[in-house]
């Protein structure tokens, strides 16, 4: 892992170890040159200044140029040096490497030049007579009348070859220290770079949501209060994140379980948030969040609403009819949404009440005050009506007073049975008192009720017909409720039936439940009118329940005893051609 911080930590170590090693290595082998150089030139001055003080040595009895070619021969053999030796003219006298009759003058020679100036002169140059790099050193010499110059000249190829071994040692030096220095760079850089890589390690873990991760590292230094820092701050970060995640659920179930819809709509017209309530209220097929409201929203006053709020920044109510969706009536309030100090306009918050329900309670509501108005005013005003006539009347004849008292009973016994079936169904609503259920032979309980039926049907040639089953049906309910559900259904089918027709009574047996079925060829009912025949009071054809004399309460008191016992009602019919009331009960 070459990018990972151990890694550039050793890389980091080695480079400055290893130029710090090079940097001293070159300063080391030139100055190791510098050295050895400075010595070679010292000894060689040295040497010349013994050659030179051998040539004083001369007493002028022997010849010159013999006897300072034996000097430098001498020499040259005891230095393993070349020695030459110039007089004042510059020739050479004596060589202890070349025949010094055959060698030029040596006057322009630099070191000789100097030397003959009474300095002690070195140079360092390339030799054309030895064709090599030379080191030479001129000593001057005086005897009398005999001057001149002691040269000594060292060839540099040892020098070369030992700078040259040098160098190759410091080479190896430096090879071997780089490789122990990568090793304990490496061991350095491990021994540092651990601590880093748990505290990576961890706060890796940390974003990607693992917040129980802890760092142990018991060192006090910077690293020691790092981790002491990261362990806090993901102990914090936990806290924030459960509260923050506690609420969101909160929030969450909130909005999920609500009975209102809740639509979000930001400032550029994209959905952010819908509930599930709104979801069904609106009819949407797919979750519609990131689409945008003018796509997916169909109604045109809610689509008005919401551009509404956002051109006046205010919140707007609003009664919607969903004509698309069952004609749902919607209490809609859209809320302006603003984001930070300056309040910039982030969207609009929608919410929407189903109030169908309502209004139709509502409705039913005063439809029931009104036919309980109309109810109770009818038999009171006859009552009044009449016995305000007998009262007045004193000399009417025995059969009016006969006739008006008749009149004046059957409203109050109409009105009786009305308060009567009021108070049942109120009752029955209020589900005070607790249904005593038993088992019980279905077949017995219907031919209980028909028998009561056919006595109370007076003059009615309205025939009653069951088709009984062959074997008893046993089920466990209310021998009573039942027997009260079938005789308002019997005389609802009797009250609606042509004299001569049939009202026919028959039993379905299902897996759970059994079915009672009570039709008849009477005129039928609106398929309009089905959702509310159950309905108090609530009469299809007004001006004939009048004829019959029922109150309008049957139907309900049926509605919830059958519901009391669990079960269901409903009611099949075809204009013309007669209705078919039902209702279901569970075996148990």
């Amino acid at each position: 892992m070459p990018n990972s911080f151990r890694w550039k930590l050793t890389i980091s170590y080695l480079l400055i170890i290893m130029l710090v090693l090079a940097v001293l290595g070159v300063f080391l082998s030139f100055s190791f040159k510098d050295f050895y150089l400075d010595n070679l030139k010292a000894n060689l001055v040295y040497e010349g200044l013994l050659v030179a003080e051998m040539t004083r040595s001369y007493d002028g009895q022997e010849e010159t140029g013999r006897f300072m070619q034996q000097i430098a021969e001498l020499a040259g053999r005891d230095t393993d040096n070349r020695v030459t030796i110039v007089d004042q003219e510059g020739k050479v006298l004596g060589d202890s490497q070349f025949d010094p009759r055959q060698m030029e003058e040596h006057k322009n020679r630099p070191e000789i030049f100097r030397a003959l100036k009474g300095e002690t002169a070195v140079e360092m140059r390339y030799s054309e007579t030895a064709a090599v790099q030379m080191l030479y050193v001129a000593v001057p010499f005086g005897n009398g009348e005999q001057k001149g110059v002691v040269r000594i000249a060292k060839a540099l190829l040892e020098v070369e070859s030992l700078y040259r071994q040098i160098l190759h040692i410091i080479l190896l030096v430096l090879v071997m220290t780089g490789i122990l220095a990568f090793l304990l760079s490496l061991g350095i850089a491990r021994w540092f770079s651990g601590p880093v890589a748990e505290l990576t390690a961890t706060v890796q873990d940390m974003a990607r949501g693992n917040l129980k991760k802890r760092i142990s590292f018991p060192a006090r230094d910077e690293l020691g209060l790092l981790a002491v820092a990261v362990n806090e701050m993901a102990e914090n970060l936990e806290q924030n994140i459960n509260q923050i995640s506690a609420v969101n659920e909160r929030l969450e179930a909130l909005l999920a379980n609500t009975v209102n819809g809740i639509l979000m709509v930001d400032n550029k017209g994209i959905i952010n948030y819908v509930n599930p309530v709104a979801i069904n209220l609106l009819g949407f097929q797919d979750n519609v969040v990131g689409c945008r409201h003018l796509e997916v929203i169909s109604n045109y006053y809610l689509l008005a609403l919401i551009d509404q709020v956002r051109e006046e920044g205010k919140t707007c109510s609003q009664e919607i009819i969903l004509h698309k969706l069952g004609e749902k009536r919607v209490e809609t309030t859209a809320i302006p949404l603003f984001i930070g100090v300056d309040a910039v306009a982030g969207g609009v918050l929608l919410v929407m009440n189903d109030i169908s329900e309502l209004k139709r309670l509502e409705a039913i509501r005063k439809d029931f005050v009104a036919n309980v108005s109309h109810e109770l005013k009818t038999p009171v005003a006859s009552i009044s009506g009449f016995a305000e006539t007998l009262l007045n009347e004193r000399e009417l004849e025995e059969k009016r007073v006969r006739e008006f008292s008749g009149i004046i009973y059957e409203e109050a016994q109409r009105l009786s049975r009305l308060i009567k079936r009021l108070l049942e169904l109120s009752r029955l609503e209020s589900q005070s008192e607790e249904l005593r259920k038993e088992w019980m032979d279905l077949n017995q309980t219907i031919e209980n009720a028909i028998g009561l039926m056919e006595k109370r049907k007076k003059n009615s040639q309205v025939k009653l017909c069951f088709d009984k089953p062959e074997n008893p049906v046993i089920i466990k309910g209310n021998a009573e409720s039942i027997v009260q559900v079938m005789l308002n259904l019997l005389e609802n089918a009797i009250n609606f039936s042509p004299d001569g027709e049939m009202v026919k009574i028959s039993i379905e047996e299902e897996e759970n439940s059994i079915r009672v079925k009570v039709a008849d060829k009477g005129e039928g009912i609106p398929e309009k009118e089905l959702p509310r025949v159950f309905e108090r009071f609530y009469r299809v054809d007004k001006a004939r329940s009048k004829k019959t004399g029922g109150t309008g309460l049957g139907l309900a008191i049926v509605k919830h005893l059958v519901e009391n016992h669990g079960g269901q009602v409903g009611v099949e019919s075809v204009p013309g051609k007669g209705s078919c009331f039902y209702f279901s009960l569970l075996r148990e």
